[in-house]
């Protein structure tokens, strides 16, 4: 065990109300026996390469620019949307400079002679974001997609030739998780032995997509993620790889229960729109006039949610709408207006409700679904176990995505400057005091409609806690 190793396991789309001892023994555990950090969130958009991207540069989206897993980036890509699900966008963005605006975990090892390993069941774009440098640096990286998504010696191909073919692919996705697992324990360990490494399973998000968030489907992906999860702990237990393991979720998920059509509405007011339950609107050349005209033309509509202006050459969001940049978002190739169709009033804290809203394209009635403000999306898993970490403690101290590569690599002595996130010293086996705790609410609103966004302020940083809009009406479940 190299010390301060660190193996970051995520499980996408597991929401922390969810990661329970009966529908995962192995997780459950795992947490209680570490620290777990119970008020842990995701990033804003809560879409999985937005939350990659954060992750691995320890930035909000607002800083490090992958703004959304779908956004307009004509300077690299012309006539569509860049899909940041696919390599080669991404690859045609990163040549030019105009992709992740902040150092990632695996440049920031590289240049301290260390090595980060990716191995993941996700997107071939979420697999090359953990670690967009791999094939520069000779690192390690394996998707489950193949070899042209991979990053292998020949020593590595030889050696994973031995563990079988990848399985096909599926919702649930358990056959690729478990390989993934002995990849990991069988192969990478034993001869890459890195010093950071990210397992990526692909469970229970893309299952839940397609059946909702508590459907049979969903609750055997839980536990086919959980047993795979639960044989790497036995075998770390054991006194194999690293020191310490992470466990995380990228964001979370509620259901979607109305497909609606917000292009309609937009006519006449000179946007390009990509619809979506997070839905992105661009004006060239904006005026106060035209974004003002637009979010009164927004607000208005029985869908409309949230509405996050990005300030551009001086302009201020209008009334009715929040500035994006106070909740982490407003890079300057995010939308010029960002809005979050409608989704259901938040509970408690401890409410075990679904969560619902309306959704645009993507998902069938029913299905999971993410990408907005709603405590049930960005209320992650977060726990750590090993040497550098407290055991059995519960962190209550607010944190975010952000967070996790700064504690890490301070863990092998790295600095970590030029990041959004901080090193999680109350967690640490060193001990550490938690920074001050505020609380605050934001609020807009116009012709009856109005939004609200509770954020913590840690240590001067904003973390949002949820969102909600209000209007006349309820949605229906």
């Amino acid at each position: 065990m190299k010390p301060g190793s660190t193996l970051i396991v995520s499980f996408d789309g597991l929401r922390r109300d969810r990661a329970t001892p009966e529908r995962m023994p192995h997780l459950a555990r795992f947490m209680a026996a570490g620290t777990d950090f119970s008020n842990s969130r995701s990033v804003f958009p809560s879409e999985t390469r937005v939350a990659v991207a954060s992750l691995v540069t320890g930035a909000a989206p607002g800083s490090h620019g992958v703004v959304a897993n779908a956004f307009l980036h004509p300077q690299a890509i012309a006539g569509r949307p860049l899909q940041t699900g696919d390599p080669e966008d991404l690859r045609a963005a990163d040549a030019l400079g105009a992709l992740l605006d902040r150092p990632s975990l695996g440049e920031r090892l590289a240049a301290a002679g260390r090595k980060l390993a990716v191995v993941s069941t996700s997107s071939p774009g979420a697999a090359w974001i953990m670690h967009h440098r791999a094939a520069a640096f000779g690192h390690f990286s394996y998707s489950t997609y193949g070899a042209a998504f991979s990053n292998l010696t020949a020593e590595d191909r030889d050696g994973l030739a031995r563990l079988g073919p990848i399985p096909a692919g599926g919702k649930p996705a358990t056959a690729r998780i478990e390989h993934a697992t002995t990849v990991v324990i069988e192969h990478l360990y034993p001869k890459v032995d890195p010093d950071i490494a990210i397992l990526w399973y692909s469970d229970p998000d893309a299952t839940a997509h397609a059946f909702g968030i508590d459907a049979p489907e969903t609750l055997a992906a839980q536990r086919g993620a959980d047993t795979a999860f639960g044989r790497l702990i036995d075998w770390w237990r054991r006194g194999h790889g690293p020191e310490n393991i992470l466990v995380m979720s990228d964001h979370g998920q509620i259901t979607g229960i109305e497909d609606v059509a917000p292009e309609a509405a937009m006519d006449g007011l000179g946007v390009d729109l990509l619809p979506g339950y997070y839905s992105s609107l661009y004006m060239t050349a904006p005026t106060p006039e035209r974004i003002d005209a637009a979010v009164a033309r927004l607000v208005a509509q029985p869908w409309c949610g949230l509405v996050f202006v990005n300030p551009q050459d001086g302009i201020e969001p209008p009334e009715g709408s929040l500035d994006a940049r106070l909740v982490g978002s407003g890079h300057r190739r995010s939308a010029t207006i960002g809005v979050v169709l409608r989704a259901s009033a938040p509970q408690g804290p401890d409410a075990q409700a679904p969560g619902h809203c309306l959704f645009a394209k993507d998902i069938e009635p029913g299905g999971g679904i993410h990408g907005g403000l709603h405590r049930e999306e960005l209320a992650n898993v977060l726990a750590a176990a090993g040497p550098a970490f407290r055991g059995g403690f519960r962190s209550e101290t607010p944190c975010w995505l952000p967070d996790v590569a700064p504690t890490l690599l301070s863990l092998l002595g790295i600095p970590c400057p030029d990041v959004d996130g901080r090193v999680l010293t109350e967690a640490l086996g060193r001990g550490g005091d938690a920074p001050e705790i505020a609380r605050r609410r934001l609020s807009a609103g116009r012709g009856g409609h109005e939004q609200h966004v509770e954020q913590w302020l840690v240590g001067g940083r904003a973390i949002t806690d949820h969102a909600w809009s209000t209007r006349a009406g309820d949605i229906g479940r």
